[in-house]
């Protein structure tokens, strides 16, 4: 599939690069900003964000600046050569908050034993841990990221 150049400013630009960097980077952005998880404990939810403290805390915002990046090096011809390494944080990144988000599932569906004063032990209540919908553009990020460093790493 041939793809087309366009000029923005003095340089030209591959078109289906820059559209595939952006919307790795919107997704990223959204993916910071949107929900991912939804726990419910006996009656009250509560949102988690890619950004609290219990996901990645700060470390969340170098996700959305590695994609900001990696944008940002489609009109920078010296860093055609660091591309790959980009991608490869990226994709790092990605895979930390997903990892983390299924121990926060995990984590939180796993049975928490109380022991009462007989000495028998009772299985607690579980929580209710729901993706929501910041978990759809996280997917897509991991996706995305994963098929473009393949991609550049092939050429």
């Amino acid at each position: 599939m041939e793809r087309r150049a366009i000029r923005i400013g003095d340089r030209m630009v591959d078109s289906g690069e820059l559209a595939e960097r952006g919307t790795l980077a919107v997704l990223s952005a959204l993916a910071i900003m949107l929900p991912i998880l939804d726990v419910g404990l006996s009656g009250t939810t509560d949102d988690i964000l890619l950004h609290d403290f219990r996901l990645l805390g700060a470390a969340a915002y170098l996700l959305s600046l590695t994609y900001m990046a990696a944008l940002f090096g489609v009109f920078a011809r010296g860093m055609r050569e660091h591309m790959r390494f980009i991608d490869l944080a990226g994709l790092i990144m990605v895979i930390v908050a997903v990892s983390r988000a299924i121990y926060m599932i995990g984590w939180r569906m796993a049975p928490a034993i109380a022991t009462t004063g007989e000495g028998s032990m009772e299985p607690a209540h579980f929580a209710e841990v729901h993706l929501s919908y910041g978990s759809l553009p996280l997917l897509l990020l991991l996706l995305g990221s994963m098929w473009h460093l393949l991609r550049s790493w092939r050429s």
